[in-house]
């Protein structure tokens, strides 16, 4: 009886060393096989960070690059858009307007006689009076015969403002016929500067000066126009 159960014992013991055997190498069977799959996991993970990584980081490059490449293209075409406009240019002023005098080249010298006539005697007369303005009626200057009493003094005054409006009207008159002599010179004597139309013979012969006709000179003094408003019509409007 004793050996039965000594052998018992010993079959007993060796078959739990046995088991813890078996269950050691199950266990790290298990647990290399846990171990395995969870670095792949982990190296799958990590595996497709980088890649992401590297796809947004590659992408951003080749955004870049693309945005670079449009941006020189865009400037280049503006540049030759640019090149290629031609540059504004100042509107041109029209030139007023010239037109040539009807008269005949006899007809002008006629008028051009007259004028220098007139304006031979316009000198004249202009002389006289700056003189008598001008000496004050005092006889030469002299303090002894100026006059005295308050009337003789207005009178004089008076007369010496009259000659002074006289000879700024007669120096008006003088450049009015030193623009005819150069109307006549440049060839448009003759024709009304305000309308560009003919003068009639008739004033020119009263009033060789004249630069605007019967017409224009009505609408003057009735208000409607001022001198030296042009009333010729543009050459787009004919």
């Amino acid at each position: 009886m004793g050996k039965k159960t000594s052998k018992r014992k010993s079959s007993c013991s060796k078959t739990k060393k046995a088991a813890k055997k078996t269950a050691k190498k199950t266990v790290k069977k298990a647990a290399k096989k846990a171990a395995k799959k969870t670095v792949k996991k982990a190296a799958k993970k990590v595996a497709k960070k980088t890649v992401k990584k590297a796809a947004r980081k590659v992408a951003k490059k080749t955004v870049k690059k693309a945005a670079k490449k449009t941006a020189k293209k865009t400037v280049k075409k503006a540049a030759k858009k640019v090149a290629k406009t031609p540059a504004p240019t100042k509107p041109k002023t029209p030139k007023p307007k010239k037109i040539k005098s009807p008269l005949t080249r006899s007809q002008l010298n006629k008028y051009r006689k007259m004028l220098l006539e007139k304006r031979k005697d316009l000198l004249g007369d202009m002389s006289g009076i700056a003189a008598g303005a001008f000496r004050g009626g005092n006889g030469g200057g002299d303090l002894s015969s100026m006059p005295t009493h308050p009337a003789d003094i207005g009178s004089d005054n008076y007369e010496q403002e009259f000659s002074l409006g006289l000879l700024e009207s007669e120096r008006a008159l003088l450049e009015e016929i030193d623009d005819a002599l150069a109307r006549i010179a440049d060839r448009t004597y003759g024709v009304c500067v305000g309308t560009g139309k003919s003068i009639s013979i008739a004033r020119l012969n009263a009033r060789p000066w004249s630069k605007y006709g019967i017409e224009y000179a009505r609408m003057v003094e009735q208000g409607l126009i001022r001198p030296g408003d042009s009333l010729i019509p543009d050459d787009d409007d004919e």
